[in-house]
């Protein structure tokens, strides 16, 4: 016959056990890496320019400065519900834009080009996001940029941001002068 204080004494001991186990298992286990949900955050209407110093040309690799912003009547929206705090952002872009090829008759200025560059995101909320961004003409349609940003650092992090530049129209002497403005409106901006 066992005593009440011996079967105490076994649960007491199993216990101990199941919870080292336990936390052993807690400290053993990797973190699971942060994945973005999809559909986070829509921004629809984006507007904002490119400046390229010196005017981007065949053979000419440009220092680019950049705005985007998505303060306007349509505000972005969280599919998933995660962020409905985030109603707009202001975008600070710094890079570089190098020319891959000159087509006749296409692409802006005839250009396919590639810029690569960090930004830096001020919400709506006050939060702030930092990312890095590639823009490119598609050499199927020239006359089109769009591209794609890695948010690295505060809100949204490890969220991907697909853009669809919309509207673009670059600088009226472009053809003879260079690339040194495009101004872009309507544009999709998808973080997820």
């Amino acid at each position: 016959m066992t005593s009440i204080h011996s079967r105490s004494r076994r649960r007491g001991a199993v216990l101990t056990a199941a919870l080292a186990l336990a936390a052993t298992a807690v400290v053993v286990s990797p973190a699971a890496p942060a994945q973005a949900a999809l559909g986070d955050l829509l921004c629809p209407y984006s507007s904002g320019y490119a400046v390229f110093e010196p005017p981007l040309q065949s053979g000419v690799t440009s220092t680019v400065t950049a705005h985007v912003s998505t303060n306007n009547p349509l505000p972005c929206h969280s599919p998933n519900g995660s962020h409905p705090e985030l109603a707009w952002y202001d975008e600070a872009v710094n890079g570089t834009a190098t020319v891959s090829d000159v087509v006749d008759g296409g692409g802006l200025c005839n250009l396919l080009f590639t810029l690569t560059g960090t930004g830096r995101l001020t919400w709506s909320d006050g939060t702030t996001s930092d990312d890095e961004i590639t823009f490119q003409t598609d050499p199927a349609k020239p006359q089109t940029l769009g591209g794609s940003a890695t948010i690295t650092r505060g809100t949204l992090q490890g969220d991907t941001v697909t853009i669809a530049e919309g509207v673009i129209t670059p600088n009226l002497d472009c053809a003879t002068a260079g690339l040194s403005r495009l101004d872009f409106h309507q544009a999709t901006n998808i973080f997820s």
